[in-house]
């Protein structure tokens, strides 16, 4: 059965505004999208300033893609989140699929 969780894992429940938020593994058909907008945000939060990352936020698609692909938030909610909760909770999904492909990885190299 560890192989099956391992191929389908299970949503991690996260709380945005006291609202509980499954975030899911990416997909395949959305990889490229949350590959995009993940290198975005990570490499603006080594060089750019809060106001710029937010300001990225607001206006990227990609960042409603990913969310919207990954979470299980509806679209229309997505876009009224504030900035900073939209890269927190980006930086959420970044960081748990991260976990996924690291359990995935594991098993493999077990193997």
């Amino acid at each position: 059965m560890s192989d099956l969780e391992i191929l389908y894992p299970k949503p991690v429940v996260v709380r945005v505004n006291g609202r509980r938020v499954a975030i899911k593994p990416v997909e395949f058909r959305h990889f490229e999208a949350f590959g995009k907008a993940a290198g975005e945000l990570l490499t603006m939060l080594s060089k750019a300033s809060p106001e710029q990352i937010y300001a990225w936020a607001q206006r990227s698609g990609a960042l409603l893609d990913v969310l919207g692909a990954c979470t299980s938030l509806w679209r229309w909610r997505i876009r009224r989140l504030p900035s900073t909760v939209a890269v927190q909770l980006m930086l959420q999904v970044v960081e748990v699929n991260n976990d996924f492909f690291g359990q995935a990885l594991a098993k493999v190299a077990s193997r």
